[in-house]
């Protein structure tokens, strides 16, 4: 099996530099193969042209990348899995591998009539000089999880994985105590990678959308549903049609059913509320969740949801 990394850190004096290798060493001593772009190396060129912009916001998908491109292109559909190895900048991958995206998942490639393969994993692999807790706390790994599986590696990758190394910045004294424990812990990522796993049921950033719904209910096709989950606490934000926006809060039992609390404001200008019990189904490949739902007002009906 062959991994391909894409790497992305400014300096060789870097912790990033060294969970990189360590990675590699985990994926070499697992047996596997590995390819790398390390993008500042070797002078990727971040910016797209203009002759690139028309190509795709007229959604030409003529083989007429440029020879860098496609051989990024030509790495990824070689590989089984692709792994993204950088710091973050501000809530955000650098520059150098916002525009590495933005040249290589091009029009008849990424999207489109897809000429790009569906990759077994995807995994991430982030250095952050902020904790992870505190990440979390203030919505900003949400952010970076949302960005880069909601959006950039959406429906391209069957299965992800965000790995954070917090901490890492030269003036934290935990960067230097977790040190090795951090290298090991990459190191087992790579020899890992595509070791048999039994899969945990988790609907942390899952996207869902309206299938069926009773009459009196409000959501529709129109309406996506964003989901996390800690343990057994399961919510999520929801929007589109006559939604302007919704949160749910609640839990999920060991037979993954969903009993949750909900509350939006339509495009009326009405506060709803109410209760939903949720049965997980998988039903042509996709996860469906049946819901019996009820008013706070007292009218009840179901709902039909399935993932994006």
């Amino acid at each position: 099996m062959k991994v391909f990394i894409v790497y992305c850190h400014p300096s060789e004096d870097s912790f990033t530099k060294n969970m990189c290798d360590a990675f590699i060493k985990g994926i070499t001593d697992s047996g596997n193969e590995y390819i790398i772009s390390d993008l500042y190396k070797m002078g990727f060129h971040a910016d797209m042209t203009e002759e690139e912009y028309l190509r795709d916001a007229n959604y030409r998908d003529k083989p007429d990348v440029a020879a860098d491109v496609l051989a990024e292109q030509e790495k990824i559909n070689s590989a089984d899995a692709i792994a993204f190895i950088y710091p973050v900048f501000w809530t955000e991958a650098p520059a150098k591998l916002v525009g590495w995206f933005d040249r290589v998942w091009s029009y008849g490639f990424a999207y489109g009539n897809k000429t790009m393969k569906m990759l077994e994993k995807g995994l991430i692999l982030c250095s952050a000089g902020n904790s992870a807790d505190r990440l979390d706390k203030l919505g900003l790994l949400g952010s970076m999880k949302k960005v880069m599986f909601g959006d950039r590696l959406f429906n391209r990758v069957k299965q992800t994985e965000f790995v954070v190394f917090d901490c890492t910045s030269r003036e934290n004294e935990a960067r230097e105590t977790n040190w090795h424990s951090n290298l090991k812990k990459a190191y087992e990522k790579g020899k890992t990678l595509f070791s048999p796993s039994e899969k945990v049921f988790s609907l942390e950033d899952r996207y869902f959308t309206t299938v069926s719904n009773s009459e009196t209910g409000e959501v529709s096709d129109q309406t996506i549903f964003s989901y996390h989950q800690k343990e057994n606490v399961i919510w999520a934000e929801y929007s589109g049609g006559s939604i302007i926006k919704g949160f749910l809060l609640g839990t999920i039992d060991d037979n993954n059913n969903l009993h949750f609390d909900y509350r939006h404001i339509n495009t009326e200008g009405e506060s709803k509320s109410g209760e939903c019990h949720s049965e997980p189904r998988f039903e042509n490949g996709k996860l469906r969740f049946y819901e019996k739902w009820k008013w706070t007002s007292g009218c009840e009906g179901t709902s039909v949801i399935e993932e994006l």
